[in-house]
């Protein structure tokens, strides 16, 4: 007589009530529910950066300091060719513009928004995300596919403190510094095209230009930069800790977060700037 070796079948565990939102969730399609996933994942994983950095705030300052060193070494000159090249092709053409209307001192006044609020911004977070974004993704997605994350948490290390906090405030800090140097580098490149390259005196074009400049203007460029930066790090560290499929899931994982943060830049230039201007209607903008 044959013995019965199979075990008996576990007993069913029986299943919750889904919640309207969760109903909602399931009838939703599935790149939306992929969309929804992913936002989760990435206010999850900042909300546990910000706990962690606020609850025991020392520990992770000097692997932030190197980190930020490293994105000094490799990220200047990216930003320094875009922001730089972009800015003094645009002068140009303004200064054309603006000259044939007989008004090529206003190019100071043009380039106040033009740099501050629109070139700088959108030049150094396109660099950032394309430098330190991808090798940010890159490392962790290479990490999780060779378990070393696991090992880590063997070992009783909490690999998004090490890992993933330090970068994120570099990348959070720098992409702000990035943007102030681009920003006088733009404001440079507009002035050499109307001085150097046109005929307007230096006196003209920097009294426009510190005459059409506000406060609201320079905080409203930090603000910005502030949240891509922290947007380029969260983004790209979530795509790199979920990253599966061996080589080609981590170069997946990279795609998705460098397009993620370029789309933000467009976002949250738009975001901060309707902000802006709806709180101070006194700031120039071209009606």
């Amino acid at each position: 007589m044959a013995l019965d070796t199979q075990p008996p079948p576990a007993a069913e565990q029986p299943q919750r009530p889904l919640t309207p939102s969760g109903r909602m969730m399931h009838r939703a399609p599935a790149g939306v529910q992929r969309i929804l996933v992913d936002m989760g994942e990435a206010g999850r994983l900042l909300g546990y950066l910000v706990k962690t950095a606020v609850k025991e705030p020392r520990g992770y300052w000097t692997a932030t300091r190197d980190e930020m060193f490293y994105m000094l070494q490799f990220c200047w000159l990216p930003v320094t060719l875009a922001v730089g090249g972009f800015s003094f092709l645009i002068a140009n053409y303004a200064y054309d513009l603006v000259g044939l209307l007989g008004a090529g001192n206003r190019l100071g006044t043009y380039f106040v928004f033009a740099s501050l609020r629109e070139i700088s911004p959108f030049a150094t977070g396109m660099a950032v995300a394309g430098v330190m974004g991808t090798a940010m993704t890159a490392d962790l997605g290479a990490r999780k596919i060779r378990e070393e994350l696991d090992a880590f948490t063997v070992l009783g290390i909490d690999a998004i403190r090490t890992l993933v906090l330090p970068r994120v405030i570099a990348i959070t800090v720098m992409m702000v510094a990035f943007n102030i140097v681009g920003s006088l580098l733009g404001m440079s490149m507009a002035m050499i095209s109307a001085t150097w390259l046109g005929t307007t005196s230096p006196g003209a074009f920097l009294g426009n230009l510190l005459g059409s400049m506000t406060v609201p203007e320079l905080v409203g460029t930090t603000v910005k930069c502030t949240l891509i930066g922290l947007f380029i790090g969260v983004v790209s560290a979530q795509k790199g800790l979920n990253a599966k499929g061996g080589a080609e899931g981590v170069g997946r994982a990279v795609n998705e977060a460098v397009v993620l943060s370029f789309a933000a830049v467009w976002v949250v230039n738009f975001i901060v700037n309707a902000t802006m201007l709806g709180l101070n209607p006194e700031m120039l903008i071209s009606r």
